[in-house]
Parts: structure tokens; sequence; C-alpha cells
């Protein structure tokens, strides 16, 4: 299989996922704001149009609310990571790249500077995303977005480079998207229920939570009170990121081809 007939697909693929999550999220709006007017039709026998009484889409809030939104998508771009890597192994395309005199480390990196694009692209989605919902919500726009967003890209590149690091440990594409599903939707959140009867603030340093964190849904505040400060998460964020990058270089290619 030819990666430069592969490679094309994948962006295309990449703005179909993200067109479909800000239909999406446009539609929970338009959802949220008439169930607000349907109940203050019911309390007060006016129906003002609804109000945002959650307060999820003011200036301030709205950055995180997309960002947070955009997050439960970021397993679908992660499988084709798992795609892409395993079907380049199980084709031999990797190894014929390194009898074409590519060394190991530069065909493992050529993977990890996708994951960039793939997580700028999804960074620039989103702020195109709250952009055009500023102006559906009929808010302004807060230069914090610019902060969130930055955000999302790290929390885009963790979930990548952990989706990379499994299909290189598991070589079965199969597996590989069990693994990262389950472990992912499933298991992280029964580690955080252990954890949080041990040592609270240890439940935010889990492989992906670390990166969940970063863009806490504005309206659950009260329940990261025992979250360290963003600081310190991000700093926690970076230093898996990099685990991953040296796990993953390092079983690559140290890995029989």
């Amino acid at each position: 299989m030819d990666e430069d007939q592969e490679l094309p697909c994948f962006p295309g693929v990449l703005c179909i996922i993200s067109l479909r999550n800000f239909i999406d999220y446009l539609y929970f709006y338009k959802v949220y704001i008439s169930f607000i007017g349907s109940v203050q039709e019911s309390l007060v026998g006016v129906n003002s149009g609804g109000s945002d009484v959650l307060q999820l889409f003011t200036s301030t809030n709205l950055a995180y609310s997309v960002c947070f939104w955009t997050s439960f998508l970021l397993y679908l771009p992660g499988m084709v990571i798992i795609n892409l890597f395993i079907n380049e192994v199980n084709f031999k395309t990797h190894r014929q790249n390194i009898i074409d005199g590519w060394k190991r480390e530069t065909f493992i990196y050529t993977k990890i500077s996708l994951i960039v694009c793939f997580a700028v692209v999804i960074a620039i989605m989103n702020f195109i995303a709250i952009l055009i919902m500023t102006q559906v919500a009929n808010t302004s726009f807060s230069f914090e977005a610019i902060k969130v967003v930055g955000l999302s890209f790290i929390q885009s590149f963790i979930y990548l480079m952990f989706a990379l690091l499994l299909a290189t440990f598991f070589r079965r594409s199969g597996i590989a998207i069990i693994v990262f599903f389950i472990y992912g939707l499933l298991l992280e959140s029964l580690f955080m229920w252990l954890l949080s009867n041990i040592s609270p603030a240890a439940q935010y340093f889990l492989p992906l939570q670390v990166a969940d964190s970063l863009i806490p849904f504005i309206r659950f505040k009260e329940m990261y009170k025992s979250m360290p400060s963003e600081m310190v998460m991000l700093i926690g964020a970076i230093a898996y990121a990099g685990l991953y990058i040296y796990m993953t270089v390092r079983k690559y290619k140290y890995d029989d081809l």
C-alpha cells in the first residue's frame, strides 16, 4: 500500500469529523435554548425564546464548552492513526522505507509529525467553531479562547500519541482500537474513582485524564476542587506527551520489523 496514496484522504476524514462535530454542537445549542424556553413558558406562561441560564455560551465559557464537546470525538482520529500505522506494518511499507535508506527513527518521526498536523487541524477547527458560535450565541469573542484552543492542541496530541503507542505495542488494529476505547471510556473512569478514595489529586494524572483536565466542563468546576492548578496540569500533560514520544520511538526502534 502506497503511503502517498493514503495520506491525502486523512485530512478530508478529519475535516468531515470536525464538521459533523460542529453540526452536533450547533444542534445541542438549539435544543438547549429551546428546552430552556419551554421550561420558562411552563413556569411563567411566556416563552421568551430561551436564555443561557447555565452560562455555557458566555464570552468566557464558550471556548471551554466547544473544546470540551469536541474532545469526545478524539477517539475517531485516534482510530485513524492506529489503522494508518498498522496498515503500513501489515503491508510492509515501513520495511520497504527502511530498505530504501530510511532510519527507523525517521519512519516513526513521520508518524509523530502527522499527529502534530492532526492536532493543529483539530485546534484550527475548534477556533473556527468558537468564532461561529460567538455569532450564533450573540456573544463577544474572548481572547482567553486562544489559550483554550492551545490547550485543545495539547489534548489532541496526547490522545493521538496514546493511540500510536498502543499501535506500536499491539500491532493489530482491532486489539489496539478496542484497548483504546475500553481504557479511555471505561477503565480510566474506574481508576479515577479508585484514586479519588486514596489521593484525590492523583486521579487527574492518569494517561488521558491529564489531558482532559486541561479543559474541564465549565459547569462542573465544583467537581474539580481537588485538581491541581492549571500550570501543574499543563506540566503533567507535557511530561506525558514526552513520555509517549519516548516510549513509541524506543519500542519501534528496537522491535522486530
